[in-house]
């Protein structure tokens, strides 16, 4: 969600021919609510909080739950090196499944990751390529997308398209059932390969004020492959929906 509300703020600084801000942007604060579903068989639906932590002084940038360098910075492209926190997880106790109920836990992780990113006058596209840095689930991810900002007045809607994939790893972390797992709860084993899941997503952000801003979205994720093929997954479309308010100094 922030990757997108960072590249507006970049655009519509560049568009205003202001292009020399986008090097250090205004640092902002905030916080929201977010709500999810989820693609595991009879898992509660996940309300979570979201800080929103946005600092950027054209070297080194806070963006939310990920931070890092830049190794290359203009008006419309950058390059970065950092690290991000990976929300995914898997609780057996929050499935009314019982055989869910068997399974081992599926933990959060971080990943060390690059970032490419160019502002064109079509749109903005990124792409970024990490990996689980504390072994966990020793995932692989890619990711590519294009946004195409729209502004009015205090108001930018931002539609965005994009494409994730994991590697076999990760999706056997998250969705595979091992041999001991499946002799406990009955469940097919099943060793994930890897695959791909295509999103979309429409964000926004107005300005309530000269520091004060609204921000929300929907966003989803459409499992495929052998991630939407798990015993562990009976929806393959998964949803967030969030809103929050954030302040700029």
């Amino acid at each position: 969600m922030k990757k997108i509300l960072c590249g507006l703020s970049i655009l519509s600084i560049t568009t205003l021919g202001t292009a020399q801000f986008a090097l250090a942007e205004p640092t902002s604060l905030g916080l929201g609510m977010g709500w999810a579903n989820s693609p595991y068989k009879n898992y509660n639906d996940n309300y979570y909080p979201i800080p929103h932590i946005d600092y950027n002084n054209g070297l080194f940038f806070i963006d939310d739950l990920s931070a890092g360098v830049y190794a290359y910075n203009t008006d419309n492209q950058s390059v970065s090196i950092g690290a991000r926190y990976l929300s995914n997880e898997f609780k057996p106790h929050n499935s009314d499944n019982h055989q869910l109920r068997q399974l081992n836990s599926r933990h959060s992780t971080l990943l060390a990751e690059i970032e490419y990113s160019i502002v064109t006058n079509w749109g903005v596209v990124s792409s970024s390529i990490g990996a689980d840095v504390l072994n966990e689930s020793d995932s692989v991810l890619a990711n590519a997308d294009y946004t195409v900002p729209y502004m009015q007045g205090n108001l930018i809607i931002a539609p965005s398209i994009g494409i994730n994939w994991a590697n076999s790893k990760h999706n056997d972390y998250y969705y595979g059932v091992s041999y001991k797992e499946s002799s406990r709860s009955k469940l097919q084993y099943f060793n994930a390969g890897s695959s791909l899941t295509p999103y979309a997503e429409i964000a926004a952000q107005y300005s309530l004020t000269k520091n004060i801003a609204t921000f929300g979205g929907i966003h989803i994720d459409k499992l495929t492959g052998d991630a939407a093929s798990s015993p562990m997954v009976d929806n393959s479309a998964i949803t967030s929906v969030y809103m929050g308010l954030s302040y700029n100094f």
